[in-house]
């Protein structure tokens, strides 16, 4: 599919974004490298993903029946689905994301291969640190605000009032890590329920953002919509027909929260402290985004995970290989 880059910065005071485009819309950028930015800004040393499911909804339950096969899946399913691919990363080190060791903080500006230098990405394993059905927040609604439009957010003050997804993931971080806690590398997941969405959606798929917490720390979080709901814009089927587990429709589930995890590994604070880019401003993500499979960097599955289980996800880029891998 031919595409175009996929990747907007979103700069605010308290919240920063960083997201990405349909199928269709995005694509190889080409053999730029990804270069360090900013002198001192971090990446994902020990990176941990908390899966966050936002709403009764989630406890309620729903079912969709697939575009491509006409079979049904429920909600349940698709938690089960994306859980089982971050605890997948969090039980071995996997080639897919080995990639990303690559690069590091606390080099020169400019830098393009960190070698020996500084601290790397994912030096400690990937952890997944749990998941979390929030119902005792009110209810996502239907339209969920961000305060980001598409290119530009604008925020009122570091617990940002107006930013209903800002504030559930300074809510998912005091549930997991207590109401003084934090964790440099936590990635804190916020999927969204079915029909639900923040303005823009339609525009993008997923974005990951920071924001600032109640204690004064960086936070960094993910926008993780129910892209199902966008069928093949998003995904769906874009490596696997449909199987009892999932693969295929929840395809895009995978690539789309995979490529969001990488670019939080190796650019977390995308607008206060951007810490890899190309010249044109791609994350690694970016550079890789829906290359058909079965073509050099194509989309591929990974796994199997001790149940036997595959998941889809894209490739990421390596300045090693000047290339998708």
């Amino acid at each position: 599919m031919s595409s175009r880059p996929w990747r907007v910065v979103a700069i605010a005071a308290a919240v920063t974004a960083a997201a990405f485009q349909f199928v269709g819309t995005a694509a190889a950028t080409g053999p730029l490298p990804l270069k360090y930015q900013t002198a001192k800004a971090p990446v994902e040393n020990a990176p941990t993903v908390y899966a966050v499911f936002w709403g009764p909804q989630w406890q309620l339950g729903w079912s969709d029946v697939s575009t491509n096969s006409g079979t049904s899946y429920s909600s349940a399913q698709a938690e089960a689905y994306i859980t089982g691919f971050f605890q997948y990363l969090g039980s071995t080190s996997t080639k897919w994301n080995s990639s990303q060791k690559q690069y590091c903080s606390g080099v020169p500006v400019g830098t393009v291969n960190c070698g020996g230098s500084g601290k790397h990405v994912a030096s400690t394993a990937v952890a997944f640190g749990g998941a979390w059905v929030d119902t005792t927040s009110p209810p996502p609604p239907p339209v969920v605000p961000d305060d980001c439009a598409y290119a530009v957010c604008v925020s009122g003050g570091a617990v940002d009032q107006a930013n209903l997804l800002a504030q559930e993931a300074i809510r998912a971080e005091a549930h997991f890590l207590g109401p003084k806690g934090y964790k440099q590398g936590a990635n804190f997941i916020v999927f969204l329920p079915k029909a639900t969405a923040t303005p823009g959606y339609g525009l993008y798929c997923a974005y990951h953002a920071d924001v600032i917490d109640n204690n004064g720390h960086d936070l960094t979080f993910t926008n993780m919509p129910y892209v199902m709901d966008m069928n093949q814009n998003c995904g769906t089927n874009f490596v696997n027909s449909d199987n009892a587990f999932g693969n295929g429709w929840f395809d895009g589930y995978s690539i789309v929260a995979g490529h969001e995890f990488a670019e939080a590994e190796t650019d977390p604070f995308p607008g206060t402290s951007p810490a890899w880019l190309d010249a044109n401003g791609n994350e690694t993500g970016d550079k890789c985004a829906w290359i058909n499979p079965g073509t050099p960097g194509g989309a591929y599955n990974i796994g199997p995970d001790k149940a036997g289980h595959h998941y889809a996800v894209q490739s990421l880029w390596s300045n090693t290989a000047m290339g998708c891998v």
